[in-house]
Order: C-alpha cells, then structure tokens, then sequence
C-alpha cells in the first residue's frame, strides 16, 4: 500500500491563523503610517505660516518692535493662531541694538487636540 502525502488539516489551520495576524499587523502599521503623515501635513503647514511671519517680521522688526497675535481661518474655523514678541538683548561694546524674535504656532492636529510649537531668530540692527 502507498502513503500519500500531503498537509493535515492542524498544519493548514495553523497556517492560516499566522497568516491571518501577519495581515492584522500590516493593516494596522498601514492606519499608523496614515495617521502620522495626517499630522506631519499639519505641522508643516503650520511651520510654513509662522515662517512667513517670521520673515516679515524680520524685514520690519528693525523699526518696530511690537508684540502680536493673528489668527488663520478656513471657512470660519481657525485653523492655526501665532502669537510673537521681541526681546532686546545687547552686546558688550556693541552699538547696534539685537532682539530676539520669537513666534508661537498653536495648531489643531489631526487628532483635534491643540499643539503648540515655537520657530525663534536673531535679528540684528545697525542703524
């Protein structure tokens, strides 16, 4: 008599079960991955804003040096708010006046949740 041979059912269930949490584990890497390029698309964006500002306030930071806030709306809903201010630091035997600028971001993430970053620069000026 000849013996065949071939898989058993335990092994085939068995096989299935791991391939089953094989794919579980993909799926949810993949929701992860999702969810964090959804929240570096929110910090980007409002990295950008506030480096806008930061520009403009370094163009006019020399002549005036108020504090501020603004807020950025889409549809009515605010989407990030800033908020700067300049602190005046001077070195010895320097005659030109240097300030720190610093800009606050808050932003809502994808999450809803409200984070807050901050971007800061030196701003010197000769005259």
């Amino acid at each position: 008599m000849k013996r065949e041979q071939g898989f058993t059912l335990v092994e085939v269930i068995i096989a299935i079960l791991v391939l089953t949490v094989g794919l579980l584990g993909l799926v949810t890497s993949a929701a992860l991955v999702t969810r964090m390029i959804g929240r570096g698309q929110h910090s980007a964006v409002a990295a950008q804003y506030a480096q806008r500002r930061l520009e403009m306030l370094r163009v006019t930071g020399c002549k005036s040096q108020t504090s501020g806030s603004e807020v950025w709306t889409r549809g009515g809903t605010a989407v990030d708010s800033l908020a700067w201010h300049f602190t005046q630091w001077d070195l010895p035997n320097q005659t030109a006046k240097h300030w720190q600028v610093v800009v606050r971001s808050k932003y809502q993430t994808a999450l809803g949740k409200w984070r807050t970053d901050s971007t800061e620069t030196e701003l010197s000026c000769l005259f």
